[in-house]
């Protein structure tokens, strides 16, 4: 396989689960303005944007001044805005039409599906009194993709790459989620529930630990669960392997350093949810992500060429 088909194929799997994820972390926050007062609502939106390193960039659009309507533009439909959900699609859907040649006929006409809706601008009308149509029909196309990939993709290489670009994105936002989540909520246990609904996880979290369990549970649940499909460890453990499995990566560097970020969250104590530790281990967490993705990358191009990196600013 190309390096450029390769690298390309990555990023379409990093940029189809970042569209997923944003709208996941934005049906959390909204569902937790609601239950703020005006002054206190306006935090979470902000705690959201810092999180997601973009907080200078939307008061040099939009100042100071924080809505429901202002952040679901900004954050899906801004087209400026090289993070928002609308640029990552269209940047996923650009990618695979440049490899069109290498993937299913049904992941294309799921993506096209996505770019149209998002583009056709009937979901602005609800920026404001009901963005949850927004955020379930980005997830619920997002999910629409997956089973694309996981039905109609061989397992070859370009299979893999798209899959490791899944899991190391999916990884990433993980943490972002809790992390955003501990800043606006600390122990309050009804909203780490809202958390793990948002990624599909409140079933297997109560199932074994029950409805009233205390938050630094649902965190080392999300953090270090391996049969969590969004747990950390479980995304980690599945790109370190998939990146072994590619043919010819005997010497590359990008599975050493999978394959150490696992081990080191694997043996690690997960601080409680109100210490300032916790931000330090999320934060080394999502270091050793880019880590292994700007390996990836140098892997990919060991032997030389002038590759575009298709890389997204913000993180």
């Amino acid at each position: 396989m190309l390096s450029r088909h390769a690298e390309t194929l990555f990023w379409i799997g990093r940029y189809v689960e970042r569209s997923s994820y944003i709208t996941r972390m934005m049906d959390v926050a909204y569902n937790k303005q609601l239950e703020r007062s005006a002054r206190s609502s306006d935090e979470v939106w902000w705690d959201l944007l810092r999180v997601l390193y973009l907080e200078d960039d939307y008061r040099a659009e939009y100042g100071e001044d924080v809505t429901t309507a202002s952040i679901n533009r900004y954050l899906v439909f801004d087209t400026e805005n090289s993070s928002s959900v609308k640029s990552s699609v269209t940047q996923a859907r650009t990618n695979m039409m440049n490899v069109r040649d290498i993937v299913p006929l049904e992941l294309l006409e799921t993506m096209n599906r996505l770019h149209a809706q998002l583009g056709a601008g009937g979901l602005e009308d609800f920026v404001e009194q009901t963005p949850h149509q927004i955020y379930e029909t980005v997830a619920g196309q997002c999910r629409a993709i997956t089973g694309a990939v996981d039905e109609a993709m061989p397992r070859d290489d370009g299979y893999r790459f798209l899959m490791i670009g899944r899991l190391l994105e999916r990884a990433e936002m993980t943490c972002r989620m809790v992390d955003v989540n501990r800043t606006v909520s600390g122990r309050d246990v009804s909203s780490w529930m809202t958390v793990l609904r948002s990624v599909s996880g409140f079933h297997a979290f109560t199932r074994e630990h029950g409805p009233l369990a205390p938050a630094d549970e649902v965190v080392e649940f999300m953090l270090l669960e391996p049969s969590f499909p969004f747990g950390v460890l479980h995304c980690l453990q599945r790109a370190w392997q998939l990146t072994q499995e590619v043919i010819g990566a005997g010497t590359w560097q990008s599975p050493r350093l999978a394959g150490r970020l696992t081990a080191d969250l694997q043996y690690a104590d997960i601080p409680a949810v109100d210490s300032p530790d916790l931000e330090g281990v999320l934060e080394r967490i999502e270091n050793g992500i880019r880590e292994t993705s700007e390996a990836l990358h140098h892997d990919l191009y060991q032997f030389g060429g002038d590759p575009l990196l298709y890389s997204f600013e913000a993180l």
